[in-house]
């Protein structure tokens, strides 16, 4: 018998489950985001800016990019650039590109030449997963229709 820790923790290194799970928190934190269809920008009262930019919709799939600007006092922290996929038909969404950095790959060997670990694709779409919760944690929900970021 398998421990029930030992599943979890199994569970948790699921690519699947974490692009089903990033579908979920995706579309709560961008309801509109199927109706979408070209680029819309929109600024908090902070100045923080979100940018969705629809590049590319199929039957099945829309792959879009989402940037996250800072506000001016804010010169420090860099934007958050992301090129997500998301797959209607199978519910998930995945990470295909951040920081400007595309086509990654499940694996890495380690060390190689852009210092990438192991499982970066892995991580990136955990990131996105944390990032997610954050913004549902602090309200912080696009809303298409009305052109505001609450938060």
């Amino acid at each position: 018998m398998i421990h029930p820790f030992l599943i979890a923790k199994r569970k948790r290194y699921n690519i699947t489950t974490l692009h089903e799970a990033n579908f979920r928190k995706l579309a709560r934190v961008v309801p509109a985001l199927l109706e979408l269809e070209t680029a819309v920008t929109v600024q908090n009262a902070n100045g923080m800016q979100l940018s969705l930019r629809i590049l590319e919709t199929s039957k099945y799939t829309k792959t879009f990019s989402l940037h996250l600007q800072h506000s001016v006092e804010q010169l420090w922290l860099p934007g958050l650039h992301m090129k997500i996929r998301n797959y209607y038909d199978a519910n998930v969404s995945e990470v295909l590109a951040f920081q400007h950095k595309h086509r990654l790959s499940a694996r890495y060997n380690y060390p190689n030449c852009d210092m990438f670990q192991r499982n970066e694709k892995w991580q990136i779409n955990q990131f996105l997963g944390e990032w997610l919760d954050h913004c549902l944690r602090t309200g912080c929900i696009f809303h298409a229709a009305t052109a505001s970021l609450d938060g």
